[in-house]
């Protein structure tokens, strides 16, 4: 796998760790959670930008 997908599959995986640990009801868990879901999604989408392939015609 190239380093596109893995970053892709590692946000998604930090994405939904954040979400689970966000359902812990406590403030600092949430907190926690909040944080990690960011990271996540900004990693997501960071990757997501160098996907597309440029067509050189």
């Amino acid at each position: 796998m190239n380093k596109v997908i893995v970053c892709l599959l590692l946000g998604l995986l930090i994405l939904t760790t954040g979400i689970y640990i966000s359902t812990f009801l406590t403030e600092s868990w949430i907190l926690i959670g909040i944080i990690l879901s960011g990271f996540g999604g900004i990693l997501m989408g960071a990757s997501s930008f160098f996907l597309p392939k440029r067509m050189v015609k």
